[in-house]
């Protein structure tokens, strides 16, 4: 297998796996430069894999596309590859130019949804229409209808549901919604204090209110509650278990695209005064 395809190879099982990367592909080349024609890929931990050329130039560009991860933005850039006449230029002497583009594949968006009830069941079946990685925790094996259940989803069974909750690893980008038939307490103690995207508990306003005053009996501060989305969801009426996990992951959207909820008509109407 030659350089190219080991890439192409990599970014498939990368795409496969739901994992961030970015692809490096020289666009252009004019006068003297290492490389005329080559892929460079780049993960989000900062391996790589394939060449442009290395040296300065490939450092430099590997620098920026882990920029472009982060930011899961693409970038377009053009170097002059002469002796370095500024920091943002790599230095190097072979006289020519070249013109490179950064693609970006983000991660696939993760969520962990506490309750295979049937809140549950439409907030897996819609979170995988959507593309993210689901999966699924829940105390009670025999409410796991699994071929009800997206076919790619995780599951974790245990009676003992905090403890379960509390060894599973610390992910920053994965997004976590407790609707348990009976254990919201358990789920939400395990959970509270650790890294999420988004923390959501499912409930009435009542049951909410009083579990949190419960909490902060406990200890728990004001700011840390506040983080928690709960009662979880937009308020657009919902009452079906589908229209409720609707309400669901459009708040979610929102707060991890970090987009103002409101409707796209008022920008119309601010269009036309």
């Amino acid at each position: 297998m030659n350089e190219d395809a080991k890439v192409l190879a990599e970014a498939a099982a990368l795409s496969a796996q739901g994992r961030a990367f970015a692809m490096v592909s020289i666009l252009s080349s004019s006068g003297s430069t290492p490389r005329t024609r080559a892929r460079l890929l780049v993960r989000a931990d900062g391996g790589t894999l394939g060449t442009i050329g290395g040296g300065d130039l490939e450092a430099k560009v590997v620098s920026e596309a882990l920029g472009c991860i982060a930011e899961s933005k693409p970038r377009l850039l053009r170097y002059e590859l002469v002796e370095n006449r500024d920091k943002d230029s790599p230095s190097m002497q072979c006289g020519g130019a070249q013109e490179l583009y950064i693609d970006v594949i983000p991660a696939r968006r993760r969520i962990l949804i506490v309750g295979a009830g049937h809140v549950g069941l439409a907030l897996a079946r819609l979170a995988d229409y959507l593309g993210f990685s689901v999966e699924i925790a829940d105390d009670r094996e025999e409410t796991l209808q699994r071929e009800d259940f997206p076919k790619a989803a995780i599951f974790h069974i245990d009676k003992d549901l905090g403890g379960l909750l509390s060894r599973l690893p610390d992910d920053p980008s994965r997004a976590a919604v407790i609707a348990t038939h009976s254990r919201d307490n358990e789920a939400l103690r395990a959970l509270l204090g650790r890294p999420w995207a988004y923390l959501g508990l499912l409930g009435s306003r009542r049951k909410v209110g009083k579990l949190l005053n419960e909490l902060k009996a406990e200890g728990y501060s004001t700011e840390l509650l506040g983080k928690i989305h709960a009662p979880v969801g937009l308020d657009i009426g919902a009452e079906t278990p589908e229209e409720i996990a609707v309400s669901i992951l459009s708040e979610l959207l929102s707060v991890l695209t970090k987009t103002r909820v409101h409707h796209l008509r008022e920008d119309s109407a601010k269009e036309k005064l």
